[in-house]
């Protein structure tokens, strides 16, 4: 099943959001680099999920997943995502991923976790066929029909 995510789009455009809201990707690379990246600007732009480091040298874009709930937390499987950086756009190469919605005030748990989700917050987890792990955690900045 195909769905863009306009469906979080739906969840936050009710919302109130924080204004200059943040999120922090972690990057862990194959040879045990790892790269933080504070201050990413989260959007949700004509149903594509955007993610824009602080210096806005590159631009990780999900443009499309296939999303359900999970109580009140939407779960949506990533089927495609590109990078964009240094003036040029790449497919992402993600063996699996996830992004989790939460958009209650209150604090979620996933299901058989002891993880939670923060207030109209989202969390981002997926493994590149190299063995790349991204994780994002964060509030949506904007959100655009």
């Amino acid at each position: 099943m195909r769905i863009a995510l306009l469906a979080v789009l739906a969840c936050f455009a009710a919302s109130p959001m924080v204004v200059a809201a943040k999120g922090t990707m972690t990057i862990v690379h194959t040879d045990g680099d790892t790269n933080v990246y504070n201050d990413v600007a989260i959007s949700v732009i004509h149903g594509a999920l955007y993610m824009q480091s602080a210096d806005a040298k590159g631009t990780m874009v999900i443009h499309r997943a296939a999303c359900s709930y999970q109580e009140k937390i939407m779960v949506c499987l990533l089927t495609s995502a590109t990078l964009i950086q240094g003036g040029e756009t790449s497919a992402l190469d993600f063996r699996r991923g996830t992004v989790y919605v939460n958009g209650t005030g209150d604090y979620q748990p996933l299901a058989l976790s002891t993880t939670k989700v923060a207030p109209h917050s989202i969390l981002l987890t997926f493994q590149t066929e190299k063995g790349t792990y991204v994780t994002l955690r964060g509030r949506i900045d904007k959100v655009v029909d």
